[in-house]
């Protein structure tokens, strides 16, 4: 089936959850992030500002589709009740074992959040560098469409 002969697909949500471009648009590292406003002096004052802007639940809804963040907790989720498990079976107290299944939790989901990101990162820097090397992917696209394509000028 061509792409003219595909069915209208659904609506897609207003934000795609990464950020990649479609066609030969420029990739971009993240979303533009709000610029800071600047403080005012009073230490108070900022500190009562910024918990005013916390919306625990609108915050919590919207945890899985933070990049990594599913993966990060299901890690640790695993890994807590692992080596709360263990702790438990190997000292019989149940305030120890929950000590470690806490803290054990923090570490791996705060440890595979940060690899992920890592890898995320590696990754975008990769399509950046493939795009920027290779323009002319979708020639091959355009051309079914019946668009013109010209390659892009070089500085040399």
């Amino acid at each position: 089936m061509s792409d003219d002969q595909k069915p209208p697909s659904k609506a897609t949500p207003a934000t795609p959850a990464l950020n990649i471009p479609k066609g030969n648009s420029p990739i971009t590292p993240e979303a533009q992030q709000p610029v800071d406003e600047p403080l005012s002096g009073n230490w108070w004052q900022d500190l009562k500002k910024a918990v005013g802007m916390i919306d625990v639940k609108k915050d919590f809804e919207n945890i899985g589709q933070w990049p990594c963040m599913r993966t990060a907790l299901l890690y640790g989720i695993a890994g807590g009740a692992g080596i709360g498990a263990v702790r438990f079976l190997g000292s019989r107290r149940v305030h120890s074992a929950g000590s470690w299944a806490v803290g054990a939790f923090i570490v791996t989901s705060v440890a595979s959040r940060e690899i992920c990101e890592s890898q995320r990162r590696k990754e975008l820097a990769n399509m950046r560098m493939i795009q920027e090397k290779y323009p002319h992917r979708h020639v091959s696209r355009l051309k079914r469409k019946g668009e013109e394509w010209a390659p892009p000028k070089s500085d040399e």
